[in-house]
């Protein structure tokens, strides 16, 4: 199964509906005052000057700082694996640790992507702005109030939340205890996929989802005295110091935002026989997709298989994240895991699940994240930390027997 993405060489930027928030003057470009004093005005563009862009109009110059440090490292310790195989990773082991942006428990990684887990100890004090990826956060449990630049925006459990390069932001949760979170930090810009969208970038009748499903940030928020921010960008954090909060922002305008979706709000595919997991498909970026798998009829032919079939997806390595339900295809998996399946080698159900599904429901009440990447994905030494080391076995002799390590 192979979900259509952009080529690699292609980063084509977000398009979003437009919208406005806040008071704008009547045209770009143009005097702004508020209360007296000159707003400052910024372009927050993709792609230079020719891709989709917001305006935001500020209190204070957006570059004003007192001070610039070395912050805390961004790198990944690799596993350095010599050996590729497929992987099972119990991700409810990982203990609590940091803060939304200390916390971020990284376990598999390429160029275009992150993969990990947040849960955490503490609420972030600091800004975030990261200046190297789109981040995609979804939140497996907990709810909470995205704070940006473009305003505040709240989320529950099982949102997906969209956060573009460049947004100043802090995540706070209402509650930490069981709060957890798939993060990815994606290096392209992450968008719903083209084939959804019409010639204007409007979500078609086809779509899985529309516009009225996609939650912008609801109010501006005015904050005051110095603020503290930290820059990821190129592997580095850096720590500045503003002389100024950085939610100043009186009005904007544009296509570049912050949003929340919930995945109860994708609407899923269904057909006679088996559908792939393109049917799934929610966003896409550069040599990434990401699918939704949700609660769903399946076929319903007398003679339909109802469990995905083997399959050797050749230019992709499929990572799941498992949330809730039954997954009939798959033995031993507990809400919080992830399997790891690389390009090159087939996958599929396990022994025993095709016998069992013969006298299943035609009708699944599965809830997953998939992320299919079109480079190979490595592990890194967190991963290794929650690895099964018998999953790669468990087609084998009846899933009872293998080799032990």
């Amino acid at each position: 199964m192979t979900p259509t993405a952009l080529p690699r060489s292609c980063y084509r930027c977000a398009v979003r509906p437009y919208m406005r928030l806040g008071e704008l003057p009547r045209k770009r470009h143009q005097r702004f005052a508020i209360e007296g004093a000159p707003a400052y005005e910024e372009l927050f563009s993709r792609e230079g000057f020719t891709g989709p862009s917001s305006l935001l109009y500020h209190r204070h110059m957006p570059e004003a700082v007192q001070d610039v440090v070395e912050g805390d490292g961004d790198d990944i310790s690799m596993e350095n694996e010599k050996v590729h195989e497929h992987a099972l990773l119990q991700g409810f082991r990982l203990p609590a640790h940091g803060d939304a942006i200390t916390g971020r428990q990284w376990l598999l990684v390429n160029d275009d992507i992150r993969i990990g887990l947040l849960i955490p100890q503490r609420q972030q004090k600091a800004f975030l702005v990261d200046g190297s990826a789109d981040d995609v956060l979804f939140v497996h449990s907990g709810a909470g109030t995205l704070h940006t630049q473009f305003g505040s925006l709240r989320f529950d459990h099982h949102d997906y939340l969209v956060i573009p390069r460049g947004t100043v932001y802090r995540v706070e949760f209402d509650h930490l205890e069981s709060t957890r979170v798939l993060v990815m930090e994606v290096a392209g810009a992450v968008d719903s996929p083209d084939r959804y969208r019409a010639s204007n970038g409007q979500l078609t009748e086809f779509a899985p989802y529309s516009e009225r499903d996609l939650r912008a940030p609801e109010a501006l928020e005015q904050g005051e005295g110095t603020s503290q921010l930290w820059l990821k960008r190129a592997g580095h954090m850096s720590c500045y110091s503003l002389d100024h909060h950085p939610f100043d922002v009186v009005g904007w305008d544009g296509t570049v935002y912050p949003i929340a979706f919930n995945i109860h709000d994708f609407e899923p595919r269904a057909g006679r026989f088996h559908l792939p997991a393109a049917a799934h498909q929610t966003f896409q970026a550069a040599n990434i997709v990401i699918c939704s798998f949700v609660p769903r009829k399946l076929g319903w032919d007398p003679e339909a298989v109802l469990l995905p079939y083997h399959h050797s997806n050749l230019d992709c390595d499929s990572v799941l994240y498992y949330v809730e339900g039954n997954y009939a295809s798959r033995r031993g998996v507990q809400q919080g895991s992830l399997t790891h399946h690389v390009s090159g080698l087939a996958h599929g159900p396990q022994p025993g699940a095709l016998e069992a599904s013969e006298d299943r429901p035609a009708e699944t009440d599965e809830l997953a994240v998939m992320i299919e990447t079109f480079r190979p994905l490595h592990r890194t030494q967190v991963a290794r930390q929650v690895v099964d080391t018998a999953y790669p076995f468990s087609w084998h002799d009846g899933g009872t027997g293998g080799a032990k390590r």
